[in-house]
């Protein structure tokens, strides 16, 4: 007779490991569709979701599983003030970018998923976007640096 205790403990382990990924990857509703722009950042180009209501910038990049490396969200604010993000329910790290009303760059931050604590901008901020964590530093982003917006994002694209 052959023991089943190695396999059985082999399953056991496996089944651990897929109930973990699995609690965290489909964990709450799908990302969101939202209308799309194209963005140049530090020369190179973006396909930016434009979340411009209250519900999309609450909802942001929420629950998206990966983002291709030339995509990610801009926010659109009404009024520029002091802003701060989190990443409740955030399955991917980002960089956050911190835009005035000028379009200019106030600050840029990498946050971690799933963290709670706020992430602040430096100074007044009409405009946030969101990238792939890394990419602010690869882009050479700086405080000043101008990002051009286009027309239909100052105001949002609806």
């Amino acid at each position: 007779m052959t023991s089943r205790r190695p396999k059985l403990l082999l399953f056991v382990a496996l089944l651990g490991g897929c109930h973990e990924q699995s609690a965290t990857i489909d964990a709450g509703p799908p990302p969101q569709s939202l209308p799309t722009l194209p963005v140049a950042i530090g020369g190179k180009l973006f396909t930016l979701q434009i979340a411009d209501e209250p519900a999309e910038r609450e909802t942001g990049l929420m629950h998206v599983r990966s983002m291709p490396i030339n995509h990610g969200m801009l926010f659109v604010f009404p009024t520029a003030e002091l802003r701060s993000f989190w990443m409740r329910d955030t399955l991917i790290n980002l960089d956050i970018i911190y835009l005035n009303a000028d379009q200019r760059v106030v600050s840029t931050h990498t946050m971690t998923a799933h963290d709670l604590n706020t992430t602040p901008s430096a100074g007044d901020t009409k405009f946030a976007i969101e990238l792939n964590a890394g990419l602010a530093a690869v882009l050479k982003l700086k405080a000043g640096d101008r990002i051009e917006l286009p027309a239909e994002a100052m105001s949002g694209v609806r």
